[in-house]
């Protein structure tokens, strides 16, 4: 599923301006942030939700 921003970014708690330096590789998540996005990335948003 295609989410915008704002929708993801209100999934993971997250600002939009967070979720749009990840997008642009201005941040990179580590940790725990990093763990759940990959699941995300592998198995979708469903996943975690």
């Amino acid at each position: 599923a295609h989410l915008s921003q704002a929708v993801f970014a209100r999934y993971l708690n997250l600002t939009v301006g967070y979720v749009s330096q990840l997008e642009r590789g201005t941040k990179r998540p580590s940790g725990p942030a990093l763990a759940l996005l990959n699941i995300i990335r592998r198995k979708g948003i469903e996943a975690i939700l």
